[in-house]
């Protein structure tokens, strides 16, 4: 249990990528898809530049293969985007070992020991913390081998005060793939911030992302716009097409979004007397509604949506483009808040250079 704890832990720190690297320094490498040429900046840490080429180098060749390998630029910013972490840390971390005229592994065990033994008390809460991962042994048994995870655990502070002592900016910008943001919308036109969703009414993972879009919208008030695009995958969600078509109908009578959510709030109810019923309770035409229903007038703008997401080579629900950064499963508030908050800051900036 301890390994695995060690090892997550670890992978996503700074040892997993430092300790084993063993790259071909003198073969230069393209992904031949239109990306950056190597020679161009991704970062940049106290004046010294790191290239396109160079993080390359740095990627283990196994999983640049695995990871990009017949797959698109989103995946390979993802990798890359990854392993820029990581060797940024060992560049820092290499950087003050010959300061103190040391090889790069001792001067981590030096920093490590200077720290004395793990406290006793430290061990035992950490025992007590993760006792249902302890495969039933006792503290003394567990004892050695949660002092040394702990103690690994120091290397990740110890890089992190130097990453923060450091000037370091990142260059490398995420793929941003172009999509029309046509459809029904929330929020104000001219956010800072689109959003563009491509769902699927009877997609379990679209119903369950639909509260976070909401909280989203409740905290960017004025600087996220969300777009609504349909992508009902009719081979596996044999009502989806039907749904997003009685959808865009409620739409005509101005009243999707609240449609848009009686469906996800009653997924198994998808028959057309279903969605008449949906239709009467929110006070629609009823008589227009299922006329615009049977004769499949919305139909032009589903099938519209889903060849929009075809050409963007997005076969999954819910897929986002969050102003045109791909973003795809049902990701929590917080990974999305993270690129928004990028997002804000850039335009910040660009705003700020402008009027220099």
């Amino acid at each position: 249990m301890i390994c695995q704890l060690r090892t997550t832990a670890i992978g996503f720190g700074l040892l997993a990528t430092l300790a084993c690297q063993h790259f071909s320094q003198d073969q230069p490498r393209s992904d031949g898809s239109g990306g950056p040429a190597s020679s161009a900046a991704v970062a940049t840490i106290d004046g010294r530049t790191i290239t396109v080429g160079e993080l390359d180098d740095f990627i283990k060749e196994e999983l640049f293969s695995d990871e990009t390998s017949e797959r698109d630029l989103a995946t390979l910013y993802k990798v890359r985007a990854r392993a820029l972490k990581g060797l940024i840390d060992k560049i820092i971390v290499e950087k003050s070992a010959s300061a103190a005229n040391l090889p790069f592994e001792d001067y981590l065990d030096q920093q490590v020991e200077a720290e004395g033994e793990v406290p006793e008390e430290e061990i035992a809460a950490f025992y007590e913390e993760q006792i249902d991962q302890m495969g039933g042994l006792s503290l003394d048994e567990m004892r050695e081998r949660i002092s040394a995870y702990l103690k690994e655990q120091r290397v990740v502070t110890i890089v992190a005060d130097l990453r923060e002592q450091a000037d370091t900016e990142i260059l490398l910008e995420p793929v941003r793939i172009g999509v029309e943001a046509i459809g029904p919308s929330k929020g104000p036109d001219d956010a800072v911030v689109t959003i563009v969703e491509f769902s699927d009414f009877q997609c379990p993972f679209c119903q369950r992302v639909t509260p976070t879009i909401d909280q989203i919208l409740a905290k960017y008030p004025t600087q996220v716009r969300f777009v609504y695009r349909n992508l009902p995958l009719s081979n596996i969600h044999p009502r989806a097409q039907a749904a997003a078509e009685a959808a865009a109908c409620a739409g005509n009578q101005g009243n999707f979004w609240d449609y848009h959510d009686l469906i996800f709030a009653n997924s198994r109810a998808l028959s057309d007397e279903d969605f008449e019923r949906h239709a009467s309770e929110l006070g629609l035409e009823v008589q227009a509604f299922r006329q615009c229903v049977q004769n499949r007038e919305t139909q032009p703008i589903v099938a519209a949506d889903a060849a929009a997401a075809q050409s963007l080579r997005i076969s999954g629900t819910p897929s986002f483009l969050v102003n045109g950064i791909p973003m795809h499963g049902a990701q929590n508030l917080e990974a999305f808040s993270n690129v928004i908050d990028a997002e804000i800051a850039r335009e910040s900036t660009a705003r700020s250079e402008a009027t220099r």
